[in-house]
């Protein structure tokens, strides 16, 4: 080669300049182009796998059609069983049945603002999973709008009427009574049971609480045959 040839080398090829000539010589790295082919066919099947896999599940199933009882009368909804759509009916079913909120209210036993509690944490990580489909998401997964809304109006109609009527009110009114408690005598106390039927409206509540249970337990059911259907 000449003096005056310029070689530049490079992780993938060489190139030599015969600047005598005027040629330009590629010396390509074969094994390093086999890598690099390799590496971008891996990640194309990455992409296609990620692009189609909300479709993987709802192949060959019919849609599930349930109607529920949302407080604010019976509505249907026809959901797909595809990836998105099971993912975010699993953590809702697992909400469900680790809190009181699908577990049938026990009158004697139960204590109001506990199942208060259990309501409100189920209605803030409900809402919490749902911001989390963004509009992409959506864009790319049209068919999860249908439990969504599902989920939406377990929290609107079911669960908002109740807890805005009455939660507030008998909050107040029981944890002011928890303080008249603390001066009595150890004898005299009473059992949060024994303190909350001294409500004035405690059979109108109960009687409420027990209707939004009721849609509770069949939403839990409902997500329960999505997760299961076949």
């Amino acid at each position: 080669m000449m003096e005056n040839d310029f070689i530049m080398k490079e992780s993938i090829f060489k190139i030599a300049v015969d600047k005598s000539n005027y040629h330009i010589l590629f010396d390509f790295n074969i094994i390093t182009l086999i890598i690099i082919a390799v590496l971008l066919f891996i990640g194309y099947l990455i992409f296609k796998l990620y692009k189609n896999k909300n479709n993987l599940v709802s192949k060959n199933i019919e849609p599930v059609e349930i109607t529920l009882n949302t407080g604010a009368g019976s509505i249907k909804y026809r959901i797909i069983r595809n990836y998105a759509n099971l993912e975010i009916a699993h953590k809702l079913y697992i909400e469900l049945i680790t809190r009181k909120a699908a577990i049938r209210i026990d009158e004697k036993n139960d204590v109001i603002v506990e199942i208060y509690n259990s309501w409100y944490d189920l209605f803030k990580i409900t809402r919490k999973e749902l911001k989390n489909f963004s509009g992409d998401i959506l864009e790319s997964n049209p068919q999860s709008k249908e439990l969504i809304r599902l989920a939406t109006d377990i929290l609107n109609k079911g669960l908002r009427p109740h807890l805005t009527k009455y939660q507030a009110r008998f909050r107040k009114w029981y944890f002011e009574q928890l303080e008249k408690d603390k001066s009595k005598k150890e004898s005299d106390k009473r059992t949060p049971q024994e303190i909350q039927k001294d409500y004035c409206k405690y059979d109108e509540l109960i009687s409420s609480m027990k209707k939004v249970n009721e849609i509770l337990i069949e939403y839990k059911n409902k997500l329960e045959e999505i997760l299961s259907y076949e």
